[in-house]
Order: C-alpha cells, then structure tokens, then sequence
C-alpha cells in the first residue's frame, strides 16, 4: 500500500451488488441494508464529498460519524481523510459542519491536562524518551473503555510497522476497577495484563504498589474537567497540546493519524 493511500484509506468494507441504480442511491441503499442488517446504526444524510466521494453522517454504534462511500458503490472508506496539499483534515471540518463542534480543549487548558495526564500510571508504548506523546485514558471495565483500549492498541501495532514510534509514544492510562491489576505489573507486563483483559481474561494478581497507582490515577483524573475516555495530545516542540473527548472508535483513529502528521513535521 502507497503512503498516499495509508493516509486516506483508513478501513474498507466490501459491499456487493447487482442493483442497476444510479452511484448515489446505489450507495445510500446499500449502506443503510448493511447497516440494518448488523443493527450498527443508520443514514443521517449525505454530502458531496471529495474528489468523487459521497460523504454520510450516520449513526454507528451509538455515536454519530462520517463515512465516504465510493463512486462504484464498492467500498465504504472511515477516518482520516487529509487533503495532502492543504494538510487540512477533512474529515474533522466535516464533523464540525455535519455533526456539530467537539469540546476540543486548547491553549493553557489543554496544557494542564496534558501534563496532569503525562505524570499518572499507565503503559508506554514506543520511545519512551520522545518529545511527542499522545495519552489515551479508559475506564477498561467497560464497553466503550474497552473499544478505545482495543481501537489504541491497534493502532500502535500500525505505528510499530510505519516507524512512527520513534517519533510519537503512546501512553495508555487506565482508571476504574481493572486498574489496580493492571498497574501492578511493569510496563511489558501491563501490556499483557490489556491482552488479557481484552480477552476477558483475569489480568491477574493486585499488589499494594498497583492499588496506589491506580487510586492516584482516580484522584488525579476527578480534578481534570474532562470526562474519560479522552486522548491527550502533548507536543512540546512545537507547542501543541489538546484535549478531545472519545464519542466514536473513527476519533480514535483520525486523531491518532493526525498526531502521527504532526509529530513527523516537528522532526
């Protein structure tokens, strides 16, 4: 896969058909029966998208997000979409235009929570001394913590293949009922107690040291004015930082690869 396509496709999904429908309605058709059909959600509206794109707003899983389906009615196409001349993320000002504002925090605020979040226990994954870090923070006791979990773990395993460690750490903070588990472990061995959890699978033994991480985790995050789950992007090279609240599995992904952008521009 070409660099320009690892930018823009973030996830396929095939659908087939033998329907003689013109692309727009063969395209909206299809998406709401394979919606349907899995109980994921459904079509808010379409828009004109770029370069051919039709762009959806759509219910999934329970959150709103926005999608690009084919001219051929083929593929489905989620996340990041960048506009490589501009940089601009396209699919962040469709969000704003479609769906509404995300409580972005910026400035100083950002600053706060980023550097509250950099000091609580948690996993590193990648350079542990780089410049750049992004923070994910979940509760892995439940449904939407665990996606997020799953969904960063993933996408570390993508930045591993692409070198992007390097340059950008990750660091994975949990809270709640798992995270005394979870931190009693070093940092290989949180890593495999995640694997576990996300396996439903005991993540193992608690020891006094992991129960005072994590209760200085919940202390910590009930004095930062964010709801978890929320990413953390702190740059300090280039003097970036934010805050964003998690509502859909495609944030994960489209803020991980614009982090990825930026912190291969600070280089």
């Amino acid at each position: 896969m070409n660099r320009t396509r690892e930018i823009l496709v973030a996830t396929f999904m095939m659908v087939a058909t033998s329907l003689p429908l013109t692309a727009q309605a063969a395209n909206t058709g299809i998406l709401a029966r394979v919606l349907a059909s899995h109980h994921a959600g459904k079509i808010i509206r379409t828009f004109p998208g770029p370069d051919g794109l039709t762009g959806v707003v759509m219910t999934y899983n329970g959150s709103k997000a926005i999608a690009y389906l084919t001219p051929n009615g083929k593929y489905l196409i989620s996340g990041l979409v960048l506009n490589l001349a501009t940089g601009m993320n396209v699919t962040a000002g469709y969000g704003v235009k479609y769906i509404g504002k995300v409580n972005l925090v910026k400035g100083a605020a950002a600053a706060k929570i980023a550097y509250q979040c950099a000091n609580l226990s948690g996993i590193v994954v990648g350079n542990k001394a780089a410049a750049n870090v992004m923070i994910a923070v979940f509760n892995p006791s439940t449904p939407n913590g665990r996606q997020v979990m799953a969904a960063m773990m993933g996408e570390a395993g993508q930045m591993a293949k692409k070198g992007t460690l390097k340059v950008l750490a990750l660091r994975m903070v949990p809270y709640g009922p798992l995270a005394p588990a979870i931190l009693s472990a070093g940092n290989a061995g949180r890593e495999q107690r995640l694997l576990a959890v996300l396996k439903n699978q005991s993540p193992g033994y608690v020891t006094d040291m992991g129960t005072r991480f994590a209760q200085r985790n919940q202390v910590v995050l009930g004095n930062i004015p964010m709801k978890p789950p929320f990413l953390v992007i702190l740059f300090p090279q280039s003097g970036i930082s934010a805050a964003i609240p998690v509502r859909n599995l495609m944030r994960v992904e489209s803020t991980v690869k614009s982090a990825e952008i930026l912190a291969g521009r600070a280089q």
